[in-house]
């Protein structure tokens, strides 16, 4: 397995997938799983979920799983690692019907020149109803075709959505910087406030200042000129 996902990586580095690779809408192919033989159908239903049905079995087994997945991309858009769960159900001779529940995990890889998709995953399973009630793992590999790609109308509808939320986040950046601008000027205007009436206070207090003097230069002037007064009466009594 970790030979394969080498592999992967070196074939989607050397076709580039940036630039060939293609989203596809249904593929179907073969899956190999030990000593199990089966086909495998994918459907993706939005931009990174897709379903994929299973049939596998051997003399002894056969089995039906519907997983629901969950795509990353790693290397451009052609190289995906992919998560997802889901059920089987099936039959096994000699312990009769076979119900549990599935958690699958691995790599895609999709070659456009050739419509392939190759994947290797991991697919834990556990068995419900069953007179084998345990855990079972297993590893495959999947070779599918692409049946069906995405069309022009997906592809228009692809680009207006990331155009819409370019746009969304441009308007909500502008917003962001709008109220950041309106906070600065409301500051701005505060401190402007606080200024004008700080100077207004010490304008008051220096008027206030200014008329307390003058009013005792007057009370001294007058002071001062009935001392004159009291000193020339004083001086005719004499």
């Amino acid at each position: 397995m970790r030979k394969l996902g080498i592999v992967i990586l070196i074939i989607s580095c050397l076709v580039g997938l940036d630039g060939y690779a293609q989203k596809y809408s249904t593929a179907a192919g073969l899956r190999v799983d030990g000593d199990q033989l089966g086909i495998t159908v994918k459907q993706r239903v939005f931009r990174t979920i897709a379903l994929e049905g299973m049939l596998t079995g051997n003399d002894t087994e056969i089995r039906s799983t519907l997983l629901v997945e969950n795509h990353f991309p790693i290397v451009g858009k052609g190289l995906n690692f992919y998560v997802g769960g889901g059920g089987h159900i099936g039959g096994i001779d000699d312990f009769g019907a076979v119900v549990g529940a599935d958690v699958i995990m691995g790599a895609e890889l999709k070659i456009p020149l050739l419509r392939l998709l190759v994947s290797a995953d991991v697919k834990p399973a556990y068995n419900f109803v069953s007179d084998q009630q345990r855990m079972e793992y297993s590893t495959a590999i999947s070779v599918r075709y692409v049946m069906g790609k995405e069309g022009k109308s997906q592809r228009k509808k692809a680009r207006i959505r990331r155009q819409n939320k370019r746009e969304r986040e441009k308007t909500k950046s502008s917003k962001i910087k709008e109220r950041e601008k309106q906070k600065r000027f409301k500051l701005k205007e505060k401190e402007k406030t606080k200024r004008a009436k700080y100077k207004e206070k010490t304008k008051r207090l220096k008027e206030k200042s200014k008329a307390k003097r003058k009013k005792q230069k007057e009370k001294s002037k007058k002071t001062f000129r009935d001392w004159k007064i009291f000193q020339i009466f004083k001086n005719k009594e004499k």
